[in-house]
Order: C-alpha cells, then structure tokens, then sequence
C-alpha cells in the first residue's frame, strides 16, 4: 500500500509536470526562432558584403544592361530580322525600361500577328511571337499565301511548308492585291469564312484541297478525300458544313457515284450523280 501511494502522482504534481513540459517547449521554440532570425541576418549581411565588393567593381546599371533577346514561337520569320525591327538591336535598355514601344515594333512586321516582351532577371528578354498564319493560297503570277483578314504574307510558300487549299477565281494578279492586302471582296470573305473554317471544323479546313469562286459568287470545294465537288452559295451558313462528312459517308457505304453536292439549298442537299 505505501509501494502504491509512492508510485502515484498528485493531481498538482502532474499539473506542475504539465507546466514544466509547456515552459521547456517555448523555450525551444524561442530558440529556434532566435536561430533563425541569426541565420537570416547572416545570409542577408553576406548578399550586403558582395553586393558592396561588385558595386566597388562594376557599375550597377551595367549589371541590369539587356545583353540577350531570345525570340520565341517564330517558325517562318527571321528571329534576327524581328529583333532588328523592334529596335532591340543595340539598344540601350535596362531591366525596368518600358517595353511596349519595343513589342509594337515587331508587331509592324508583315508575319507577326502579336508580339510581347518578357524580362528575364537580371539582363535577359524573351520576345514572344504568335505568327500569322495562311488560310488559302491565292493562284495569281504564282500562289500567294494570305491570312483570314487578307494580309498577304511575303514569304515562298513552298519554303515555309504551308499546307492550305488552292484559291482560284477570275481574276488577274493587279486587280487582287494591293499594298500587301486583299482588295476584292468576295475575295476578303473567302479568306475570313476559311479562318472560320479552321476555327470550327480543323478537320475539314485540312481536307480543302481546292476553292474557286465565279462571278456569281459561288464556291466550289474539292476534298483530298471525295471524289466530286462541293457547291456552295457565298451565304451558305458555316453550320451546313458540319452535314459533308455524314453525306459523304452514306454515299460511300450506299456505293452511290456522284459529281457534286449542292449545299445552295436552305432546306435540302442536291445530290448530282455522275
């Protein structure tokens, strides 16, 4: 029984065992804390001692000085030729310099749709570039490759590996471009419908190998993959085209020959068959 009564604890006694153990651990963290306070400030004093022994070295602003443009997302354009035309070629600029005059700069380039400057700390920019792109080459003097919004992009199409449809119609190569832009309408609406195109159904836009327009305003499509022509009015709305494929398919499961598709209908398709 005494054995017992020395072997158990008073309910203060473990209360002050309590307190003990509490006081011991805010002393521990007080001291880690206070350990890395001192550590802080010594890291801090040895970036001060450098950055004193570099400024004693060299000048400050020459260690914010630009030294290196990378230009990236170009696949046609020059990465020299854009860096040149947006003025960054020898330029005087530091890290914090405004950078949006530079980037309109580049963006006067005939393949550049967009155009951004990106710091790099400490002396590095990084120009970003989202190039224009071909929907269609117009058949003039020789295929001329233009974008949906009629910008005519100077650049051999077959160096550059576009993979569009062929735009004919009847025209002559004076009376299409002028200053680097379409000029005909129905022209300018082809190329925007075939961005819409693209945008909507990619697998389609990759399927056109060939459009011609008459002077009614028709277009006929021919397809990589069928065997006759796809007629459409120059209102015909983009939605229908979502139909070719399905027509297409039951034609060829039906073993039905045929020369054209006749979109032009509001409420039907003319199949011609050969």
């Amino acid at each position: 029984m005494i054995w017992r009564r020395a072997r158990s604890a008073s309910p203060l006694a473990r209360r002050n065992r309590r307190i003990d153990r509490g006081q011991r651990e805010e002393r521990r963290k007080r001291v880690r804390i206070t350990m890395r306070v001192a550590a802080s400030v010594a890291v801090l004093g040895l970036v001060v001692w450098h950055g004193v022994r570099l400024a004693d070295s060299r000048d400050w602003l020459d260690l914010l000085k630009v030294r290196e443009v990378r230009v990236i997302g170009v696949e046609v354009a020059h990465p020299n030729v854009l860096v040149a035309e947006a003025g960054l070629m020898g330029a005087d600029i530091h890290y914090w310099s405004g950078l949006g005059q530079y980037a309109e700069r580049a963006e006067r380039d005939p393949l550049v749709h967009s155009a951004r400057l990106v710091r790099r700390f400490p002396n590095r920019l990084a120009l970003e570039v989202v190039e224009r792109r071909p929907v269609a080459l117009i058949a003039l003097d020789r295929l001329t490759p233009a974008d949906s919004a009629g910008r005519v992009l100077p650049v051999d199409p077959f160096h550059a590996g576009w993979d569009v449809p062929v735009l004919t119609g009847p025209w002559t190569s004076a009376s299409v471009v002028e200053a680097g832009r379409v000029r005909p309408g129905a022209v300018r609406r082809t190329l925007a419908w075939l961005g819409e195109v693209e945008r909507k159904y990619p697998v389609l836009a990759r399927e056109i190998s060939t459009i011609e327009l008459d002077r009614r305003g028709t277009v006929t499509l021919r397809l990589v993959h069928s065997e006759g022509a796809v007629v459409l009015a120059h209102d015909t709305p983009i939605e229908k085209l979502a139909l070719i494929d399905d027509v297409l398919r039951d034609l060829h499961e039906k073993e039905i020959p045929y020369t054209v598709l006749d979109f032009r209908f509001e409420d039907q398709i003319v199949v011609r068959k050969g």
